[in-house]
């Protein structure tokens, strides 16, 4: 299996290329073609756990409820398009044993089936943060495909980094983090339009997006037309 990046810029797809028998699970709806000897499932299940309850922890945690998984169908190789919802970069990680990443809500874009898919419940300062209540914790030996909004910038972290919340990726499960004010002050903050930020201490890698959805999101919605009942 390898993975092959497709239109490399601001609209960057996934194409990953499978030997017979070979599997790939992704977010439902991420495919947007796929080589006829391609057998395609839907299921709620991540590495054959979890059933109702993974599905619902995963949408809780900003992700799909369902999981897509491809087979291929023949002795010959097949492939599978994936793109994610924003436009963007993509980036592949590849994972061993000793390795964790959790990411945050909407970044999971697909995964090799031997890798294990659980949500992480940060408490309730996800209230506070604006983002996701979970994180999606990765792990196991494989490779991870993670999308963003904008472009994709690793940031290693050496002792401590500050990162706005609607900007981070995806993160080593080296490292720790907490909620807090940006600024001196929460009036100043909030004035200031930065509001909650995470602070990352410890050894590791962050992966964050020059674009925060969010951000996008919310005066793009002003623009539009009031739905009519």
């Amino acid at each position: 299996m390898h993975i092959e990046t497709i239109s490399p810029g601001a609209f960057e797809s996934a194409l990953v290329h499978l030997d017979p028998e070979e599997s790939f699970v992704s977010e439902a709806g991420a495919m947007y073609r796929a080589s006829q000897n391609i057998d395609i499932d839907v299921t709620t299940k991540s590495k054959g756990k979890g059933g109702l309850m993974s599905g619902l922890k995963r949408m809780v945690a900003g992700e799909s409820f369902f999981l897509s998984t491809y087979q291929v169908t023949d002795d010959q190789p097949g492939e599978v398009g994936l793109s994610a919802t924003l436009p963007g970069q993509i980036r592949t990680l590849e994972l061993d044993d000793s390795s964790i990443w959790f990411c945050t809500g909407g970044s999971f874009l697909g995964a090799s089936p031997e890798l294990s898919l659980k949500t992480k419940f940060q408490g309730f300062k996800g209230l506070f943060s604006r983002e996701s209540l979970s994180f999606l914790r990765v792990s196991g030996a494989g490779l991870l495909v993670v999308s963003a909004f904008g472009k994709i910038r690793e940031i290693e972290v050496e002792e401590e980094m500050t990162i706005d919340t609607g900007h981070v990726v995806a993160y080593e499960a080296s490292l720790e983090y907490e909620i807090t004010k940006a600024g001196s002050g929460w009036i100043h903050s909030f004035l200031a339009g930065e509001g909650f930020v995470l602070r990352f201490r410890g050894e590791g890698r962050v992966l964050v997006q020059s674009h925060n959805p969010r951000g996008f999101g919310t005066p793009l919605g002003l623009l539009l037309p009031k739905r009519k009942n």
